[in-house]
């Protein structure tokens, strides 16, 4: 392979990687507010939090039981890895993410949430040491975390509304996004997409099973209507975005994976603006612009992302 081949075949893995991570964060930024309408008219956290992983995975055992048994095979040593995937890094975030939703607002959660980035290049960097501090990552970085912020909250620092347990939850679910991120990329260089998915689906059902049992769903005597809109929104906001999420991650870096996300507060903004009609500013247009920005700088150059500062 030439250097020129490199680097067409380089810069081809991030444009894909990018794409999927993209539809990811369009479904969950799209998710966003129907999650709150969801908890404030008619259901409670867990109730939320817990269907929308277990009947994905329900699904996903369903389809790959009769495809492809071959996705269920993992080595016994890493089961703990697979563990703390499920619990810390998809149901714990899961369920801080939208308690802060709830007991606070939107955009207080996206903006506490979407500080992940800066603890994923921190952790690559100096924790797995995967990765080098370089010039692309920390102005990128730099770009899109401020421009979420000018995104989500208009420039107006009292949009953070934290009280209560959001002092903790908000944080928390910002540490373990973060450790999703990089958890899932180190157990995708020896497995499949699908069985990481599978896996990490199958273990936060697992713990929701404890907390949440079905005797006591059961009693809370939901319609037909009511599983309908669980199952839609467990498809539309994480088996789609979840599988394209760690699809993408498999051709970017952690670090790169990170400071696209801040796409999704942009998003949620911008469907807030054309489906609920809430208020879009100018200050909050150009953080948009300044996060497209620091997304396109990741595109332009991947190679760059190899040379220290």
């Amino acid at each position: 392979m030439t250097l020129g081949d490199f680097k067409t075949d380089r810069g081809g893995h991030t444009v894909r990687g990018t794409g999927l991570l993209l539809l990811a964060f369009l479904f969950w930024g799209s998710s966003a507010p129907l999650a709150k309408y969801l908890m404030v008219a008619r259901f409670d956290i867990v109730i939320i939090a817990q269907t929308r992983v277990s009947l994905s995975f329900i699904l996903l055992c369903l389809f790959f039981f009769f495809f492809n048994r071959k996705v269920f095979k993992i080595d016994k040593k890493d089961l703990w890895h697979f563990v703390i995937l499920g619990v810390a890094g998809l149901a714990v975030t899961n369920y801080t993410y939208y308690f802060t939703v709830k007991e606070s607002t939107v955009a207080t959660a996206i903006l506490i949430q979407y500080t992940a980035p800066l603890w994923v290049v921190l952790a690559a960097v100096y924790v797995t040491k995967e990765e080098s501090l370089n010039l692309m990552i920390t102005v990128a970085l730099v770009t899109a975390l401020f421009g979420c912020y000018c995104a989500v909250s208009g420039g107006r620092a009292s949009v953070i509304q934290l009280h209560g347990w959001t002092w903790l939850t908000g944080p928390v679910s910002a540490f373990t996004f973060a450790f999703q991120i990089i958890a899932t990329k180190h157990l995708l260089k020896k497995y499949s997409l699908w069985t990481v998915i599978l896996y990490m689906f199958g273990f936060a059902s697992l713990f929701w099973l404890f907390i949440n049992p079905p005797w006591v769903i059961a009693s809370k005597m939901y319609t037909l209507n009511d599983w309908i809109i669980f199952w839609i929104f467990a498809v539309v906001s994480i088996l789609i975005p979840q599988s394209a999420f760690a699809a993408g991650l498999k051709w970017l870096k952690a670090s790169t994976a990170g400071i696209i996300g801040t796409m999704e507060p942009v998003v949620a903004i911008t469907v807030a603006y054309f489906l609920l009609g809430e208020s879009l500013h100018p200050i909050q247009i150009a953080g948009g612009i300044l996060v497209v920005v620091a997304v396109t700088m990741l595109q332009i150059h991947p190679l760059i992302q190899d040379k220290r500062i």
